[in-house]
């Protein structure tokens, strides 16, 4: 009888994620970080390596980006990715950033464009991601509301084939989801990139501080090990220069 509650206590004092296994909020189908079809990608590979490390198996739940950390507030899932830090107080724990999106102004460079502000595509043909008027800053979302020639959308191959047909002037999207794309397409047409927006660096975030400690823990042994540029080499095709983050990222 002694045995059997003293394992009964124990069981009730066990953390619910003990299981081994940490459900990860994780976003949609956006090749090479995230490829439903065979569950793989550069980010979901690194989540899983993280993971592991930490001693748990990664199951990834698939939902909208907008309702990721809405669900993991509600206390759906263990870990909410793709999250910029929170200046205001919240009840969540915020992981050193784990993966680097790099948005660009992409054009073909035979149209010889000059694009050095988001004002200077005012008259362009422009197809950029979803919401990025509102993720790109005050003064592309002004141009986006003004321009009767800009457009978002959901399916960034799309992009990629419109601009490689000359049938629009510019695409705005991430650099490593431009040519992950262009490959498919086997184009090798001359490009120019535009950087005019700062690299957007994503957090996880946990309700579970012990979790999110781990988790920075294992994530900064993996920057400093090759398993990181192995992922890179895979996904990218080369040691990636806009996802070198550091083993002491602030």
């Amino acid at each position: 009888m002694r045995l059997l509650l003293g394992l009964t206590v124990l069981f009730l004092s066990v953390p619910a994620y003990a299981e081994r296994t940490l459900t990860i909020l994780v976003g949609m189908d956006k090749p090479p970080y995230i490829q439903l079809q065979d569950s793989t990608g550069f980010e979901l590979e690194l989540l899983r390596e993280v993971s592991k490390r930490m001693g748990f198996d990664a199951v990834f739940l698939h939902v909208p980006n907008a309702r990721i950390r809405y669900l993991l507030e509600q206390g759906h899932g263990d870990v909410a990715t793709l999250q910029r830090y929170a200046e205001q107080p919240t009840e969540l724990f915020y992981s050193l950033p784990y993966v680097r999106y790099q948005n660009a102004v992409i054009s073909l460079r035979e149209k010889e464009l000059v694009i050095q502000h988001p004002q200077d595509m005012q008259r362009l043909n422009v197809v950029a991601f979803q919401s990025a008027k509102t993720v790109l800053g005050d003064e592309f979302g002004d141009m986006a509301h003004s321009s009767s020639r800009y457009q978002e959308t959901t399916n960034q191959k799309t992009q990629v084939d419109l601009l490689l047909a000359g049938r629009i002037d510019a695409a705005v999207m991430d650099i490593n989801i431009f040519h992950y794309f262009r490959r498919v397409s086997d184009d090798s047409q001359p490009i120019q990139l535009h950087t005019l927006f700062p690299p957007s660096d994503y957090r996880a975030a946990f309700r579970e501080q012990t979790l999110q400690q781990d988790f920075d823990k294992a994530l900064q042994q993996l920057f400093a090990q090759p398993d990181y540029h192995r992922m890179q080499l895979e996904f990218f095709g080369s040691v990636n220069q806009y996802q070198l983050l550091a083993p002491n990222h602030p």
